[in-house]
């Protein structure tokens, strides 16, 4: 541990910066091989990456690591050090391409950093932005995730490619400022298109995880915003959930029975049916014209929120539901 200081301990950022500041200046692939340091410096930097895992676990659990860098390159890459990019390319040009035995590339290093001067001279380099992990994350996925905004301008300026799943994980995530971004370049008809073979599309992703909470309820209400805002309208959701049933898929499901329903699960944040955001949206949605009484895999939202103990819940879905039958009679005598 001692590699690492107390600053770069107590956050996240500083301490993925401090260790890509220690593998640009120990990993082995800076000494020669079958030179007499070469062991040693191998044991160093395992000491290194060890220490920087276990540091960063504490912090923010496996998933907030980023990706381990497998060469110096890579992390003079992620810091944005053109100076030592621009050397190392000099001295082999090909490194601008090659992806580790990961399928991380250079570019991919240098998005998740949001070091747009580092992207340019890749791709001036030959490098792709096209390039595809084994998860299919591109270099515009990493900058994405990592919330680097304006990166994401730069990138999709540069014809990066959208993919679905870009917009689903961002939604879900809580990522509310760079997922605004990529929905500026993407269509309406692209928006509502976004779907998974559930026919889920990205307000049902931005309310799973609003339930899920990976981040602050201010993120992903706002995440739900934009959703709304791309036109993603629970009405709509709902119908189109219905003809899917109506189809043979019986996974559809409507947006106030999908989010009731996380709410619930195992993996969601505790006491949800205590939360104010919670409540609010579940009484946004209702004002928004979400089908209170429409049934999904698992049943409707005021079904779910009986079986699953949640009162509060419960009552804002009748209240709602009160408020839709008297605004169906008021109309009726209005037109009678």
């Amino acid at each position: 541990m001692h590699f690492f200081d107390a600053e770069a301990r107590r956050d996240a950022a500083q301490l993925r910066r401090a260790y890509l500041r220690l593998a640009l200046q120990y990993h082995p692939d800076k000494v020669c091989a079958g030179s007499p340091d070469a062991g040693s410096a191998t044991r160093t930097f395992q000491e290194i990456q060890g220490a920087y895992e276990e540091l960063a676990a504490a912090l923010e659990g496996k998933a907030g690591k980023g990706p381990r860098v497998r060469s110096a390159f890579a992390a003079a890459c992620e810091l944005g050090d053109l100076q030592a990019v621009k050397a190392m390319l000099r001295r082999r040009p090909a490194v601008a391409w090659e992806p580790d035995e990961l399928g991380v590339t250079p570019l991919m290093f240098a998005a998740a950093g949001g070091a747009i001067e580092v992207c340019e001279a890749l791709l001036s380099a030959q490098a792709a932005l096209d390039t595809c992990n084994p998860l299919g994350w591109t270099a515009l996925t990493w900058a994405a995730l990592r919330g680097h905004a304006q990166c994401c301008r730069w990138l999709m300026e540069r014809k990066a490619p959208l993919k679905d799943n870009d917009l689903i994980v961002l939604a879900f995530t809580g990522n509310w400022q760079t997922f605004e971004v990529l929905l500026g370049f993407a269509s309406e008809e692209r928006r509502l298109e976004v779907r998974d073979h559930c026919e889920k599309g990205l307000l049902h992703f931005a309310l799973t995880g609003l339930a899920y909470m990976k981040r602050t309820a201010r993120d992903h209400v706002r995440c739900v915003d934009l959703a709304l805002q791309a036109k993603c309208e629970p009405f709509r959701e709902d119908c189109r959930a219905l003809r899917a049933r109506e189809g043979g898929n019986m996974e559809a499901a409507p947006v106030l029975s999908h989010f009731v329903r996380c709410m619930g699960e195992s993996w969601a944040a505790s006491g949800l049916d205590k939360s104010g955001e919670h409540l609010a949206m579940v009484q946004r949605l209702c004002l928004l014209r979400a089908d209170v009484g429409a049934s999904g895999p698992h049943g409707s939202a005021l079904q779910l929120a009986a079986e699953q103990n949640f009162p509060t819940v419960r009552q804002a879905l009748l209240g709602a539901r009160r408020e839709s039958a008297w605004t169906l009679r008021r109309l009726c005598w209005c037109c009678s």
